[in-house]
């Protein structure tokens, strides 16, 4: 069996299991295919096809997406989505298409995001436990460099986001807190240098194992997570408006409470495993 057969296996085993047709594993298959870029070699993932017809359509079958942003927010799932619907409503309007999609086993983020962005089961591209590796797999990073463009990722010192897509043809911004990589996304946006770029969101997962889900503390961090992807979503109105652009929320697991204190993720609750990836695709101005 082939690495990509092998993946899809798994990826299905997960879609049935919670009852989706969706996986985080589209996303790559998805932002390749609305870019007219070839999928990394190892992706079983699959574009959405709601996403590419929405795509075609507003740029009349004609276009292709030009420039892409993916705010990466860490645990922010369905499960909090289904506690915090003020500021996943305000998201929701914001993007206007919303995939329930299931995650990968274990469900922590270097697992996750390592499947989100190669499309492959962990079991194909590496990271099968909580461990920071530089993946070795082909990645949508990879597959955009290949056609020459522009890839950007902004996130925490030594986050996972950080350590496992070294190597590549990419520029990698390091800070010290999630404001770092907001406010350097958001400076690289409207330089219009980048045709791709991450921005990633640690503070709600890390405020969650401290605090419990659904504390005080996590109640800013969500609210933070909704004013940036609508910030986000104006300024690329703004800076991006001559360009065919896709925003994308793209958490990577959700979480529960272990205890009254403290909460956690790793395991197959649908309260980790389950989230939800909004996609905003906007037509150049004419």
């Amino acid at each position: 069996m082939s690495d990509t057969a092998r993946s899809r296996e798994v990826l299905d085993g997960f879609r049935r299991q919670y009852n989706t047709p969706y996986s985080t594993a589209d996303l790559t298959a998805t932002v390749c295919a609305l870019c007219g870029v070839e999928a990394p070699s190892e992706c079983a993932g699959i574009p959405i096809p709601a996403v590419i017809d929405q795509a075609d359509k507003l740029m009349d079958g004609t276009g292709k997406t030009e420039k892409v942003l993916l705010f990466c927010a860490d645990a922010l799932g369905q499960h909090q989505k289904n506690h915090y619907t003020e500021e996943f409503e305000r998201i929701e309007k914001c993007a206007g298409l919303a995939f329930l999609s299931a995650t990968v086993m274990p469900s922590v983020t270097p697992v996750c995001y390592g499947t989100i962005f190669s499309g492959a089961a962990p079991c194909v591209h590496g990271i099968t436990k909580y461990e920071k590796p530089v993946l070795e797999v082909d990645t949508l990073f990879d597959a955009f460099a290949r056609t020459g463009k522009n890839v950007a990722i902004c996130a925490i010192n030594e986050c996972s986001i950080d350590k496992i897509f070294r190597n590549r043809k990419v520029d990698y911004y390091s800070f010290r807190s999630d404001e770092g990589s907001f406010d350097c996304a958001m400076d690289l946006l409207k330089n219009k240098d980048y045709d791709l770029i991450v921005c990633y969101m640690t503070n709600y997962d890390h405020t969650m194992h401290k605090t419990g889900t659904f504390s005080p503390e996590c109640d800013i961090e969500a609210r933070k997570a909704a004013d940036r992807f609508t910030a986000f979503a104006k300024e690329m109105d703004n800076s991006w408006k001559q360009f065919n652009r896709a925003l994308v929320f793209v958490p990577d697991h959700g979480g529960h409470n272990a205890d009254e204190r403290h909460g956690m993720h790793g395991t197959d609750l649908p309260e980790d495993m389950l989230v939800y990836h909004f996609y905003r695709i906007c037509e150049a101005e004419k």
